[in-house]
């Protein structure tokens, strides 16, 4: 029997510390697997329990150990690894750097399932952000391809519907909104149904391209969904828009009860302030004075307790209207000088002619024409960029209150009827209520109404 060869002996030794090493990488890979495992699985439960910095941190650390695996064995992973925190980015309001990694995970068109939808739907939030509206709405389009066939495309749908009313295109954001709305009430989802169809009925509105009843339909469809949630962190604001829509519509009465559900449901004090603004406004619409004074005062004083001067001068304006129409005119002219005041500190135009009208009202039916005049003219030189209807409407109260001091014989040479380069004079001219202004023939029958655009600040919508 012959001897092993030594060189036999070496060569068949070798394998084993080969094995060996690959042995330790294995375990190595292994362990780095694990460890990013744990990370991503720490990063999801910080965003689920919203510390977005603790989650952030966590898949720092996840990506900076898939950067270690060899990229010819775990690319995946390293993807992954970039999804996660380049969703995170997003998260935390840095979707510029998010949105490369985001990139980086290579979101695959032609792959199909959820995951991939998840891709293709954070590039569009990171595009979203950075106000890249067009690459948005594609990426979203390419989530929804993904989501559709497993029916959960009801967030893809909304998120398309708020790009499209960036854009300026109300009828394509309520076609969204409202598939939105059907998505999420298939799915069990009756908060984000409502809140979508809500929304879905502020843009029909706006496009002009639908009849009052397909309106109507919507935001009952929207309340009645509201009232099946259990979830009320958000119907506030859903309340106070359908009021808006109800307002905006002429269902005064619908209004008034969209506000009062809103109002229990407020989640500070500025927001309380609005709803009760606006619940003042339903009132005085619905000619409701008495009830309007108590939400205006009440709007007034929160307004100012959390310092929002603009919503305070405007709840003023509301009050004194209120007031004027219960025949307490010093009243309401001193809440017009508190609606002046305040349209003054916070550079509100609107707000400020609108108080000058209404004081010219309260004087003129106090009998101080003078100061009729002077606020009418003041309120005149104000409203520049209005329409041409509220300067007939306003030259056409100054050529009242005129006339009136010069049936008394009391009106000062210096006084003049002007107008704006550009601007025709007239002696009339549509009401804020489409009612013609009126000229009176006899100072006895002079009508002072401070409607003028007050009220109109309604239409203008809060949000919460």
């Amino acid at each position: 029997m012959s001897s092993p060869n030594p060189e036999d002996t070496l060569q068949e030794a070798e394998p084993e510390p080969s094995s060996s090493k690959k042995k330790k990488k294995k375990r190595k890979w292994q362990q780095l697997e694990a460890s990013i495992q744990a990370l991503t699985s720490a990063g999801h439960r910080a965003l689920l329990a919203g510390q977005n910095h603790e989650a952030l941190t966590s898949f720092q650390r996840a990506f900076l150990l898939a950067s270690k695996v060899p990229q010819k064995r775990d690319t995946p992973i390293l993807r992954a690894c970039a999804f996660n925190l380049g969703a995170a980015y997003v998260e935390t309001g840095d979707p510029a750097r998010g949105l490369g990694l985001l990139l980086r995970a290579q979101p695959e068109e032609k792959a199909q399932g959820k995951c991939h939808g998840d891709q293709c739907f954070n590039v569009a939030l990171a595009y979203h952000a950075l106000g890249n509206l067009p690459q948005a709405l594609a990426w979203y389009h390419r989530a929804l391809g993904h989501y559709q066939p497993l029916g959960d495309q009801g967030q893809a749908q909304a998120k398309m519907g708020a790009c499209y009313q960036a854009l300026g295109q109300p009828e394509l954001a309520a076609h969204c909104l409202q598939e939105a709305g059907q998505t999420y009430a298939h799915a069990g989802q009756p908060q984000a149904a409502a809140l979508a169809l809500g929304a879905a009925a502020v843009c029909m509105l706006k496009s002009g391209q639908h009849s009052v009843c397909e309106v109507v339909q919507v935001l009952e469809e929207s309340w009645r969904l509201a009232e099946m949630s259990t979830e009320r962190g958000l119907l506030g604001q859903l309340y106070n828009d359908l009021g808006l829509g109800y307002s905006q519509l002429q269902l005064f009465p619908l209004a008034a009860e969209a506000f009062l559900q809103a109002l229990p449901l407020c989640r500070g004090l500025g927001d309380k302030a609005t709803v009760l603004r606006n619940l003042g406004m339903a009132h005085n619409a619905l000619g409701n004075y008495q009830e309007a004074l108590e939400f205006h005062q009440k709007a007034a004083v929160l307004h100012g307790s959390v310092g929002q001067r603009w919503e305070q001068g405007r709840s003023f304006g509301s009050l004194a209207f209120a007031l004027s129409q219960l025949g307490d005119d010093k009243a309401a002219r001193d809440s017009y000088l508190h609606a002046l005041q305040a349209a003054q500190d916070t550079g509100d135009m609107k707000g400020q002619w609108q108080a000058c009208e209404g004081l010219g009202a309260a004087a003129a039916r106090l009998g101080q024409h003078d100061q009729a005049l002077k606020y009418y003219k003041e309120a005149l030189a104000r409203c520049q960029k209005e329409p041409d209807s509220v300067r007939e409407r306003l030259v056409a109260k100054l050529a009242d209150a005129m006339k009136t001091l010069l049936t008394q014989g009391e009106l000062d040479p210096t006084h003049t009827l002007t107008s704006a380069p550009g601007r025709p004079q007239a002696p009339g001219g549509a009401g804020p209520a489409g009612t013609p202004a009126r000229v009176a023939r006899h100072p006895a029958e002079v009508k002072h109404r401070e409607w003028g655009g007050v009220e109109r600040s309604f239409w203008d919508g809060y949000d919460l």
